[in-house]
């Protein structure tokens, strides 16, 4: 074959794959993108860890029966629920579901559920919750011995933190010696002895503002087979704050409005109150108008203000109260309620009265009402008349009721009547 002929071929050869090729392939193909993995969120149940708190056999016969006590640890805020026997919540070998609960709440509980098993015919069992396991068998505390604490840490202020813990046996009634030692954040240890029902309490000093620990282990008896326990539980510390109270500024006439103060001794800790006025004698609208709101005082303040308005009163309005109440505090309250007292509104002032006439006249005061400086006319009465009522006078005092007739026959006389 000749050097064309063979260049021939092998270009109609090119042209025939690509041919294929392209009929093979769907048209603008683009090359296809990587999925981006999805992140597995967190599941709720690897918050859940499984505890076996004893077991306890009794030989009966051929049948070994082996009461197991469980319980569980979850350090989620709030219950979570799994379904027993889905691979979460399993025992195995066996049956996966054997009435276990399915729905487990926060913090540390212990005897929550009973196991029954044949201990010769399953001798060891694995209890499955969330991602972890626990072991059920006879290296499990006896439940004669093995004790529990139920520690009880309610939030406080500073100062003191009273803290009981009540410890358990699991089948047995609670045991009623030995110790309990508290602490708080592991440190400043505080031991009470455990008295009737298994109850130890304390007085712990109140560490700073802020979330703690608090740790309870108890100590049994010297001599004693029991078997020591520890729990924890949360505690909110929170500042201290006075007790608060509301009062107002005194109210003068003409004011427009009336300050009313909030206000506590202590001052380490932030705190809020709700206020609202209400109607006493005044009535808000004519006389004040009404308010309400929340008063917020940060930590290391001791006052705050607010400010009720008092529109103009209607001349003669009589003196009348209203009230600012608190409502809904975050601190306790000494003091309440606060009277605001109106004055009178004083009528309104008189025309004034020229005496006299002519150049004579007088000008009208220009001092306030009620003034001992005032000019006030003096109207004479008739000097007859005046003269007669000082001859009555002495003519009672002189002849009594002969006088006092003779003082008439005599005015009506003189006014032609008689």
């Amino acid at each position: 074959m000749t050097p064309h002929a063979s260049l021939r071929l092998a270009c109609a050869l090119g042209a025939a794959l690509v041919a294929v090729a392209v009929a093979g392939a769907p048209a603008f193909a683009s090359p296809t993108p990587t999925p981006t993995p999805t992140p597995t969120p967190t599941a709720a149940s690897d918050a859940l860890t499984p505890l076996v708190d004893c077991v306890q056999d009794a030989p009966l016969g051929a049948v070994t029966s082996r009461t197991v006590v469980l319980g569980h640890r979850s350090s989620a805020s709030t219950p979570v629920t799994v379904t027993p026997g889905s691979g979460v919540d399993d025992l195995s070998p066996g049956a996966a579901d054997r009435g276990q609960p399915s729905t487990f709440l926060p913090g540390e509980h212990h005897g929550e559920w009973l196991l029954t098993v044949d201990a010769a015919a399953e001798p060891s069992l694995t209890w499955t919750l969330g991602g972890r396991s626990v072991t059920i068998d006879a290296s499990a505390p006896a439940c004669t011995d093995a004790t529990a604490i139920v520690l009880s840490a309610p939030a406080a202020t500073s100062g003191a933190i009273a803290v009981s813990a009540t410890v358990t046996r699991f089948l047995l009634g609670p045991p009623e010696a030995g110790t309990v030692a508290f602490a708080v954040d592991g440190v400043a240890s505080t031991t009470a002895p455990v008295g009737v029902g298994g109850v130890a309490r304390a007085d712990l000093t109140a560490p700073t503002a802020g979330a703690h620990t608090i740790t309870a282990t108890f100590t049994p008896a010297s001599g004693s087979t029991l078997r020591p326990a520890t729990a924890t539980a949360p505690v909110t510390v929170t500042a201290a704050s006075g007790a608060l109270a509301v009062a107002a500024d005194s109210v003068v006439t003409g004011s427009t409005s009336v300050t009313v103060h909030v206000t506590r001794a202590g001052a380490s800790a932030p705190v809020t109150v709700d206020f609202a006025t209400v109607d006493g004698t005044a009535h808000a609208g004519p006389d004040y108008v009404a308010a309400s709101g929340t008063l917020a005082l940060a930590a290391g303040q001791t006052d705050a203000t607010t400010t009720v308005s008092l529109p103009a009163r209607t001349p003669g309005s009589p003196a009348s109260v209203f009230f600012v109440v608190l409502q809904r505090a975050t601190a306790d309250v000494s003091a309440a309620v606060a009277m605001v007292s109106l004055p009178a509104v004083p009528a309104a002032a008189p025309a004034s009265v020229a005496a006299g006439g002519g150049d004579s006249a007088a000008a009208a005061s220009a001092l306030p009402q009620g003034d001992p400086t005032a000019h006030t006319p003096v109207v004479s009465a008739p000097v007859g008349q005046d003269l007669l009522l000082l001859l009555g006078a002495g003519l009672i005092t002189i002849g009594g009721i002969a006088g006092v007739i003779g003082l008439v026959r005599s005015t009506r006389s003189r006014d032609g009547l008689l």
